[in-house]
């Protein structure tokens, strides 16, 4: 059997595992906000993103088929491979080498050091294991640098906090990412149905990631982001022009949240927003979408209302699956109230959620 032959063999399962949702293995880790790579039960390579192949120097023919220990150090592939069948638990979400520094090994041989976050999933019949892989690079080069003698100190002593922060991101990431997987196959009624629905909400908790990122340096305490800040990056597809942010008003105070509850209000904003592209004021040219927040002394009270014209607009035969998310994410995820209101011109939501949840501040004023 031909190398070729070979490559191609084992990487087709991992497309048609997908083929059914209309979404392949590589279209989906290029939407995941850190290097991934997709190996089977033997430690084949069977898909990878972009991040990863640019983190390693390799092209894509490099690594299909390959042992994922190529990956790895050569004096490391031989443990490697004796440890990576335990973690091959279907379910099962850790940090790999937790409480040891990790290294991966480039295509030119060099070593640099790495954070490694696994997830078993079931694809058709096969367990498969999703790696995502952080460049750990810079962080060791800054904390051992001359420059950086006195803060190396305080770096070691927070070691272990750094760690588990690290950890905890990592899990609740590929956690987060797995629940949409699951719901959005449920749900789905066509495969370009699930795609579009998959690919929207990922693509929002990227974009709140990216902003995060761009707020502050990655040390242990995670950046905060404002409300609006929030608004903004999971509106910008629907208002790119003048006009369309026209339409558009978000009034509030400086409110910021943690992290974890800036992923949970950009999936809920987006499923509202992506009702209010098929249904409401986003639909019509002429209507407007006003969005209203306070901090109340239970905590923030957010209204989005819908002011649109009704006639021709479409309404839903049943509940779906953003409806449900909705709720489902305000009520059990953040421990808040959701109200409904309709009239013929008017759409009215108002999400009431306790200050605790959303680790919230106002800036510039009293807590």
């Amino acid at each position: 059997m031909g190398e070729g032959r070979f490559e191609e063999r084992v990487y087709q399962p991992a497309q048609s595992s997908m083929a059914g949702f209309s979404l392949s293995f590589p279209d989906f880790l290029d939407i995941v906000p850190a290097g991934a790579v997709v190996v089977n039960a033997h430690g084949t390579i069977l898909a990878m993103n972009a991040e990863l192949l640019g983190q390693f120097g390799y092209e894509p023919g490099d690594l299909l088929g390959r042992p994922v220990e190529i990956l790895v150090p050569e004096a490391l592939r031989s443990r490697h491979a004796d440890e990576r069948p335990l973690s091959l638990v279907p379910g099962q979400i850790r940090t790999m080498g937790a409480g040891r520094s990790l290294h991966g090994r480039r295509r030119d041989g060099t070593v640099f050091p790495i954070a490694v976050g696994l997830q078993a999933v079931q694809a058709m019949d096969e367990t498969l294991v999703l790696a995502v892989v952080s460049d750990r690079t810079d962080h060791v080069r800054a904390v051992t640098s001359e420059a950086h003698e006195k803060a190396l100190g305080l770096e070691l002593a927070h070691q272990e906090v750094v760690a588990r922060e690290m950890a905890h991101r990592v899990k609740n990431l590929m956690a987060t990412i797995a629940a949409l997987i699951s719901l959005s196959a449920r749900s789905a009624n066509t495969p370009k149905e699930l795609e579009e629905s998959l690919r929207g909400r990922v693509l929002a908790l990227s974009s709140v990631i990216d902003l995060a990122i761009k707020k502050g340096p990655p040390h242990a305490t995670p950046a905060r982001l404002s409300i609006e800040d929030i608004l903004r990056a999971v509106l910008s597809p629907f208002i790119w022009t003048e006009a369309e942010s026209g339409r558009v008003s978000l009034q509030g105070p400086k409110l910021t949240v943690g992290q974890r509850a800036s992923e949970v209000l950009a999936l809920i904003f987006h499923e509202l927003a992506t009702n209010a592209i098929k249904y409401g004021a986003l639909r019509q040219p002429d209507s407007l979408l006003s969005i209203d927040w306070r901090r109340s002394d239970e905590g923030l009270e957010l209204t989005w209302r819908e002011d649109v014209r009704p006639t021709d607009i479409p309404t839903p035969v049943h509940q779906g699956f953003g409806t449900i998310l909705v709720s489902r994410l305000i009520e059990l995820e953040l421990g808040g109230r959701l109200e409904r209101q309709a009239s013929a011109d008017c759409w009215l939501i108002r999400l009431s959620i306790p200050a605790a949840s959303l680790e919230l501040l106002l800036l510039d004023g009293p807590p």
